[in-house]
């Protein structure tokens, strides 16, 4: 496989320059990188906001989601509110402290993208979406038959 598609699917210089990108927004408020993908995640998710739905992306982990969520909450960026229907189910909202850190780290996101997406056309972007929506199902197909 060429050595530049392995990269950008394994996306390792994504994440150094997404890092560096937000590294001053991390000092700023003493977050680490989950925390703020975490808030990302609870700011576009809508309804799916549990744990269970972050862990579900297969980016974190269970344990590394439950010390972001309760370091969050100590920081009071997000509480938890108790489904009325499930008792064992707990949704967590954001505070509007985290919708002002997610305005900036959708800032810093828009940025980002803007540089790497510099020079490719609208059709280029089209199937770059289609291409990456195909690989993203067959990775999850191998996960579940693997």
């Amino acid at each position: 496989m060429d050595w530049m598609l392995e990269g950008l699917l394994q996306g390792t210089q994504f994440q150094t320059l997404y890092n560096r990108k937000i590294e001053s927004l991390r000092e700023e408020y003493h977050l680490r990188k989950i925390d703020i993908d975490i808030l990302y995640f609870l700011y576009k998710s809508g309804e799916n906001n549990t744990s269970k739905d972050i862990c579900s992306l297969n980016l974190f982990n269970k344990g590394h989601i439950s010390q972001s969520v309760d370091r969050m909450v100590k920081q009071q960026l997000i509480h938890t509110v108790q489904d009325e229907e499930d008792r064992r189910c707990v949704h967590l909202v954001l505070t509007e402290e985290a919708v002002g850190i997610i305005g900036r780290a959708t800032e810093l996101r828009g940025q980002m993208y803007s540089m790497i997406l510099n020079g490719v056309t609208e059709e280029e972007r089209r199937v770059l979406l289609q291409v990456s929506k195909k690989v993203n199902r067959n990775i999850r197909e191998a996960l579940r038959n693997s």
